[in-house]
């Protein structure tokens, strides 16, 4: 039933039933002023070199909506689960870790559509509403978008955490051109004195609410193919993180009983988790096969290749 169009509390109140129904666990609307509080730190960030190896982050953007898409007066923010209790990485004899959101299919092409189907919908109860979809290709703070839009707040390792349901959850935002009522923000974070996430993580990437890429094993196992410092290597053939690494959130107490994905969403595991280290594929065409239509197709078979020397010290 069409929903009022000069009633923006009804219109916001109807976006959320709709995205939930879509498989989001939480919901949040947040206004698209810039992050002034973020500006600082983020500069400082910067200036340290931090992102080098993350060359498609522009801070001017990062702290604007706006900037993104001029349009852009609300934000909506869902948390989408997709972890379950069976997908362990590393469990099987043998086996290498590959972090929890890439044992399904290509996440993007789950969310996007659905926030797409989400905005068409809505563009026919709201005549003249515009949107765009963000889900972590575009230069946005989308964990301190969540925050704002009160779903949780940013833990020490960096990740959002959404109260008791845990972080094992993507982010997906839909800019609308139109100003809603914004949820009230989480407001400050509950980490409390707790440091799990950062004793665990195996190259010492993390301080308190800050990420060092540069340390970091995914961004050697995933966002780029250059040579990780002899520290970081070492991590790498330790832990036996092949692709991305969830050591902090495993050790989250916040994650002791999350909300987990839907099975029949997410399939069952592939052969890249069940098989022995020394039986994972090393040709191209064989890598392409086992990757399509996951996120893991991004990596290059030359990438893999690489990684897995070093993890096995080939």
């Amino acid at each position: 039933m069409p929903v009022e169009h000069s009633d923006p509390l009804a219109f916001k109140t109807w976006l959320r039933t709709e995205a939930l129904s879509a498989g989001f666990a939480r919901v949040g609307f947040a206004g698209c002023d810039p992050f002034l509080a973020e500006e600082a730190r983020l500069g400082t960030w910067f200036k340290e070199g931090r992102g080098t190896l993350l060359p498609y982050l522009d801070p001017a953007t990062l702290l604007d909506p706006q900037a993104l898409w001029p349009q852009a007066r609300t934000a909506l923010v869902g948390f989408f689960p997709y972890a379950r209790p069976e997908a362990t990485p590393g469990a099987a004899p043998g086996s290498l870790k590959l972090s929890r959101y890439l044992w399904g299919p290509d996440y993007h092409m789950i969310l996007k559509p659905r926030l797409a189907r989400l905005l068409e919908a809505a563009q026919a109860q709201w005549p003249g509403l515009e949107g765009r979809v963000c889900v972590d290709t575009a230069p946005l703070l989308e964990r301190q978008l969540a925050a704002r839009a009160g779903l949780g707040w940013q833990g020490k390792h960096t990740l959002l955490i959404a109260g008791k349901d845990g972080s094992w959850g993507f982010l997906g935002v839909l800019l609308l051109s139109i100003e809603l009522p914004p949820d009230k923000p989480f407001g400050t974070q509950q980490c409390g004195t707790c440091t799990a996430c950062l004793e665990v993580c195996p190259s010492g990437a993390l301080e308190p609410f800050r990420l060092d890429p540069s340390r970091c094993l995914t961004t050697y196992t995933i966002e780029t193919e250059a040579e990780p410092p002899p520290e970081v290597a070492a991590a790498l053939a330790a832990s036996r993180w092949a692709a991305g690494c969830d050591a902090c959130q495993e050790a989250c107490p916040w994650n002791r009983a999350p909300i987990w994905g839907d099975p029949a969403l997410w399939g069952g595991p592939s052969p890249l988790h069940t098989r022995s280290a020394g039986e994972l594929p090393r040709g191209a065409a064989q890598w392409r096969k086992l990757t399509r239509r996951t996120a893991l197709r991004r990596v290059r078979d030359r990438h893999w290749r690489a990684t897995l020397a070093r993890i096995l010290g080939e």
